[in-house]
Order: C-alpha cells, then structure tokens, then sequence
C-alpha cells in the first residue's frame, strides 16, 4: 500500500499544515513524565526539528511512565534527552532532533529557547517555569505549560493544566496559575535561602518534594497540549488559553474569564528581547 506517512493527518488540516509543522522548529524544557509524551507526539506528527532541553538522567521510578526508556538502559546513566532522541530517531530519522543535557538555566538553554518558533514547559519547579514566561514573552515565543498534579483527599483529586501564552494575551502569572511566592524561593541562592530558613526556620527540605505521578494522567495532559499547538501551527484556529482536566469528573473545562489586561509579562516584557534582561537570571549562583 503506497501513501503519504501523514495522509490521515492532513485530512484534517491539509497539505499546507502539513508543511508548516515540518517547517516548525519546537523546544521542550524537561524530558520527563509529560515532556516525553510531548515529544513524541511532535516527532509523529512530524515536526521538522525539535531541541530537547533537560539535565536529568532517568531513574528506576521513572520506569512507569517514561516512554523513551528501555528496561535495558542503565539507571543511573542514561540521559533522558539522549533516550528521546533514540526515540525520535527510531519514529523519522529526518527529523533534526538536538539534546540538550543541561538545565534551562544556562546559555544553551535559553538559546535553545530563543531559537524556537514554539516553546513546550514540562517542569515541575515554580522558579523555571516563571523564568520561561519571561523568556517567552521578551522573545514573542508562543509558550505552552504543561502541568499535572494530585490534591490529598478522600478520595483525592487528580488532573492538569495547559496554559497557552501567545502574542501577550495571557500567561502563567496573568490567570493565576503560578504560585509566584514559590517561584522567588526558587530562584534564590543558596545563601539567601539558609538566610531565610535561619530567619522562618523553613528547611529548604520541606519546601518541595517528588509527588504522584501515573502514566495516563501525563498522556492526557500531554495530548491536550499538542492538540493545541496543532492547532495554532497549522491554521487551525487559536489555542485555548487555559485547558483544566479534572480527572476524577472525566471533564476538560476552558478557563471563562480573560487575563489581567494589566499584565507586566504580556505588556511590558512582551517583544522588548534583550531589553528585559532575562539573562540577568544566569548570572544567579545556583545550587
């Protein structure tokens, strides 16, 4: 049987979306339990060039839900970008995949960010995903966040968000979906944390913590993501600004109310570029 890989696919958005996500340059911040499904489901529906960008390496409690790693890859020593890109090798080997085995906060990753046409956020810190709704918005990068969670309860609630920032008409910070305080806590340096923990007597140990995480709660979440980056890269229509699945009710909800018209990320920083200094954060000792 003879064809095209994406005849399916193109009857739904046609030969011209087609060619505009193989033209799309796409990079995703963490390889993890969701940023493994989004990569995936890129590089099948076959976006031309992908920058994966995440310092990580895979470890045995990964192995529920990480799709690019083998029961045979070593745990520790295997590089969750490095299994990503096996993955997207082994799906299209066409396909421009470029690991990068780094934390967002160095300069190749917030060159890997600038050079994208669009930016997926799969991280679970506060303090990273404020530093990418900046970095986005100084270089008008559409910008998709990608979040799970679990609520303790009887029973417990379980679901995620998707928040898509384009063109300054709402982020993160704008529909409420940040938790600012955590991000500046985040972002401190070793000192100014030990300064405040001997001030509070907060241990930085009890400020976070790895949480629930499963498999199809991540694909759900992920899928919601890429539809609506199809969506906006093939001319389909605008994506919805913020997506919540509720797991436990079966339902998708959109977010009714707009954003703050007064946002500083989607005004001020939006399109300033070098203006907005987001390296400032490099230059931040980390821990």
């Amino acid at each position: 049987m003879t064809g095209n890989r994406f005849d399916r696919q193109m009857l739904l958005f046609g030969a011209e979306g087609q060619s505009r996500l193989r033209a799309a340059k796409v990079a995703v911040i963490g390889a993890g339990g969701t940023g493994c499904f989004i990569i995936a489901q890129l590089a099948l529906l076959g976006v031309g060039e992908l920058v994966s960008v995440a310092a990580d390496q895979a470890y045995i409690t990964t192995r529920n839900r990480h799709l690019c790693v083998r029961h045979g890859d070593p745990i520790p020593g295997t590089f969750k970008v490095e299994a990503a890109a096996r993955m997207v090798r082994e799906f299209d080997p066409d396909i421009r995949f470029s690991p990068v085995p780094l934390s967002l906060m160095t300069p190749e990753g917030f060159e890997a960010v600038k050079s994208a046409d669009y930016v997926f956020g799969c991280v679970d810190r506060e303090g990273v995903r404020l530093v990418l709704t900046e970095l986005c918005a100084a270089y008008a990068k559409p910008y998709i966040d990608v979040a799970t969670g679990v609520e303790p309860g009887t029973p417990p609630q379980y679901g995620g968000t998707v928040c898509c920032s384009v063109g300054g008409g709402g982020c993160l910070v704008c529909m409420g979906e940040l938790d600012v305080e955590e991000a500046v806590r985040d972002m401190e340096t070793p000192d100014q944390q030990r300064d405040r923990e001997a001030i509070y007597g907060v241990a930085a140990s009890a400020l976070g913590g790895r949480g629930p995480s499963v498999v199809s709660i991540n694909g759900v979440v992920s899928s919601l993501a890429v539809t609506e980056f199809m969506k906006l890269c093939t001319g389909l229509g605008m994506p919805a600004p913020l997506l919540r699945y509720d797991g436990r009710a079966a339902r998708v909800s959109i977010r009714a109310e707009g954003p703050k018209p007064d946002c500083y990320y989607c005004k001020a920083v939006w399109g300033s570029g070098s203006g907005a200094d987001v390296e400032r954060y490099l230059l931040k000792p980390r821990h």
